[in-house]
């Protein structure tokens, strides 16, 4: 049986060995001139099609508007596992939480004061590039990351469980329905004001918002699942 298996771990190896030796063979040896009619496309006329200042914000709001949708479906689905295989879900009759497991004597007074120096300033720089997502890089997605990260580093200076995380997760799904329903109306049923440049405008800031609020909502959701169910 040991033999049986040492020598299942060998062809294992060899196989992946071969394997990535054929994939860098070809990779290595073929070349291969492509023109650029797609890239072209999107930065041609971007700005007069979609209202945004960078080609980017051009694709992934309008553009490819799917792999935008499709992302924030995946973070959807991600909250949606950790909420239903987490322990407490299946054990809440038997969780509870005591008052000294949320305190700050054990913090370092140093986080404190620095947290509380810098928390308006991550809460200002997490809207601003979710409202400048379609003048410069950056976004709905980055913004909401930012401000989980406010929210997150709040635990470290206050370890209190007053976040209604139910509220939270309600919050979310609407947020997705109605990230869904933007560009269905907009993009696809094309309703939407005579004034095409502005209504860009406000579409792209919309989008933006959402995104944020709802990548904000769901990496916060999960942390402090993490934090308060399944880290104790």
């Amino acid at each position: 049986m040991p033999q049986t298996s040492r020598l299942f771990n060998i062809v294992r190896i060899a196989f992946a060995v071969i394997g990535a030796a054929v994939v860098l063979f070809l990779f290595l040896n073929h070349s291969e001139q492509l023109d650029t009619p797609l890239m072209d496309y999107f930065t041609a006329d971007f700005f007069a099609q979609t209202g945004a200042q960078n080609s980017v914000a051009a694709i992934y709001l309008n553009y490819r508007v799917f792999d935008t949708l499709f992302e924030a479906l995946m973070l959807m689905v991600s909250v949606m596992e950790v909420i239903n295989v987490s322990w407490a879900n299946k054990h809440a009759e038997q969780y509870k939480f005591e008052k000294d497991d949320f305190n700050r004597k054990n913090n370092s007074e140093i986080v404190i004061r620095m947290v509380g120096i810098i928390y308006p300033f991550v809460l200002l720089i997490g809207l601003y590039i979710i409202i400048n997502g379609h003048v410069s890089p950056g976004g709905g997605f980055q913004g909401g990351a930012v401000l989980a990260t406010a929210l997150i580093t709040r635990y470290l200076v206050y370890p209190n469980f007053d976040l209604d995380l139910h509220t939270l997760e309600k919050l979310e799904k609407f947020l997705f329905l109605s990230i869904v329903m933007t560009p269905v109306l907009y993009v696809f049923m094309q309703l939407q004001p005579a004034d095409t440049t502005l209504s860009h405008q406000i579409y792209m800031v919309t989008m933006n918002s959402l995104i944020g609020l709802k990548v904000f909502s769901g990496l916060s959701i999960i942390f402090y699942r993490f934090v308060f169910y399944e880290g104790r």
